[in-house]
């Protein structure tokens, strides 16, 4: 599966560089080949760095706080079954 062309691949770096930038929580999304939602397919994710999650209940979806183990574990092996993108990497940690 091609990734989108505004991610980039979750690695422990990147993570890092979210963290130092007060990001407290990734949203977790899925997409299909033809990039509609899907959160039950389980060989990629899209994640969204956010500093405060959505008001609405709604909005929220899927998330995790930054410092979860499973982000951990995802950062750690970027190359590993599940593969881990963060949408708009660069407009998240612009220097």
């Amino acid at each position: 599966m091609r990734k989108p062309d505004t991610a980039s691949t979750l690695t422990k770096e990147r993570l890092q560089r979210l963290k130092e930038h007060g990001y407290l929580y990734i949203l977790i999304k899925s997409y299909t080949p033809d990039r509609k939602t899907d959160f039950i397919e389980l060989d990629h994710f899209n994640l969204v760095p956010v500093k405060e999650l959505p008001e609405e209940q709604g909005e929220k979806g899927i998330f995790a706080p930054i410092d979860s183990e499973i982000l951990e574990d995802w950062a750690q092996q970027p190359e590993g079954d599940i593969k881990a993108y963060i949408e708009g990497y660069s407009s998240y940690v612009k220097d």
